[in-house]
């Protein structure tokens, strides 16, 4: 399966109100920051595993991130995708 990513502005990202990030790495409302399709968001797609920023799967997180940042895996990526 090829993995998934779009990115967004962090801005966007930190408009969902459970929204945590690590203190200390000087992000700003301009980073582009990545979420891959686990819906957690990474730093750089290439070294996702390094640089993870979130990674809570809830469900308030997923409806945030298929309402508002209209997330979706394109179909032909799909694990169930025939």
């Amino acid at each position: 399966m090829i993995p998934y990513y779009r990115g967004h502005l962090l801005a966007e990202l930190r408009r969902f109100p459970g929204w945590v990030e690590p203190e200390g790495i000087g992000l700003t409302d301009e980073t582009v920051v990545y979420v891959r399709q686990d819906l957690s968001v990474v730093l750089h797609p290439v070294q996702d595993d390094e640089s993870v920023l979130w990674d809570a799967d809830t469900p308030r997180w997923r409806t945030f991130c298929e309402s508002e940042l209209r997330f979706e895996v394109p179909a032909e990526l799909r694990a169930d995708a025939d």
